[in-house]
């Protein structure tokens, strides 16, 4: 009998430490990190039933971070959540999952009435390479009433770099808005153009803007068949001084030698940076011959004028003139207005 009881007590001690063992093993599991993000997804979902706005935003940056299947299911619910403030963070997180339904919530959020989360979704179909979203956008490049979407719109097209949007790209040059025609522009035309294009870009010649004319004057700088250069010398009788100014240097960036007659008469243009830029470009195309029609600048009434005009007759050989000090001409004919190194600015 005494026996039978010590071995019934051993069982129950047993049977005890076992239970209280799989207690502890339960505890600890669900103190475990793998337990932890269920507890946080169940956290993140309650704030984007929020009643306020910062609440659920807060929640679609802490689930983007996440990049989960589960985070991925509650951000495409929070695509119609009812704030923009909302769906434009959403729209370019959406970008990270390579998921057929990322990219249909974000086609249709192409069509949002906010501008801002349109632009947002333009930018993350650009940067997922979204191809089979290219004719949207491309539509939004040309169509869309915001300057901010065409913008991103249009470098979206260079981003995703097929050769079909170079029409679109093209005809942006006339856009109104100056970040679309001087900035996007210029950057998708470096991923999409070539000296091919040159046909294409002068059909903007005639283009009402006189920005847009200017900007184009640029752009034949960089994409030349030689086809340019008729436009170019016609463009140094412009009615607008920048579109003149840019022309020529244009063509002396291109060392365009028949263009010495035509430049040496800009010398005596009535706006001072189209003088200048006339004498830069003579400059620029290295014609000794030229230094005696560049010499009388250098007694002109602009400063600027005189500066420009001492720096160029130092690139035709002349060592007897000197530019002011630290003088680079270069550094004032920046065009378009935001220089490369501003670009992360847009990102």
């Amino acid at each position: 009998m005494r026996g039978d009881s010590t071995r019934r007590s051993h069982l129950v001690a047993c049977w005890l430490t076992g239970s209280l063992f799989i207690a502890i093993a339960a505890s600890a599991q669900t103190n475990t990190p793998a337990a932890k993000p269920n507890r946080q997804l169940e956290r993140l979902k309650r704030w984007l039933a929020a009643p306020d706005v910062a609440t659920r935003s807060d929640a679609v940056r802490e689930l983007t971070e996440l990049r989960s299947p589960e985070a991925f299911t509650l951000l495409l619910q929070a695509a119609k959540d009812p704030s923009p403030e909302v769906r434009g963070p959403l729209a370019w997180s959406l970008k990270n999952y390579s998921d057929p339904r990322a990219t249909a919530t974000l086609k249709r959020l192409l069509r949002d009435e906010d501008d801002r989360v349109r632009a947002s979704a333009v930018w993350s179909l650009s940067n997922a390479k979204e191809k089979s979203a290219l004719p949207d956008i491309m539509r939004l490049a040309r169509e869309d009433p915001s300057g901010v979407v065409r913008f991103r719109a249009v470098w979206g097209l260079g981003i995703l770099k097929d050769k079909a949007a170079l029409p679109v790209v093209i005809d942006a040059i006339g856009d109104y808005n100056v970040s679309v025609r001087e900035r996007s522009v210029v950057l998708a035309l470096e991923a999409l153009a070539d000296k091919s294009a040159t046909k294409q870009l002068l059909r903007q010649t005639n283009n009402v803007l006189p920005e847009s004319r200017r900007v184009l004057m640029y752009l034949f700088s960089r994409y030349n068949d030689g086809s340019a250069l008729p436009a170019l010398k016609i463009a140094l009788r412009d009615a607008d001084p920048t579109v003149r100014g840019e022309a020529a240097l244009s063509l002396g960036k291109l060392r365009a030698r028949a263009a010495l007659p035509e430049l040496q008469t800009m010398l005596k243009d009535a706006d001072d940076h189209v003088r200048g830029s006339a004498a830069h470009a003579i400059g620029l195309i290295g014609d000794t011959a030229a230094r005696p029609a560049l010499q009388p600048l250098l007694k002109d009434e602009s400063a600027f004028v005189r500066a420009v005009t001492a720096e160029a007759l130092q690139m035709l050989g002349d060592k007897s003139v000197q530019p002011p000090k630290g003088f680079k001409a270069a550094e004032l004919f920046t065009f378009p207005i935001y220089s490369p190194d501003q670009v992360e600015l847009f990102r």
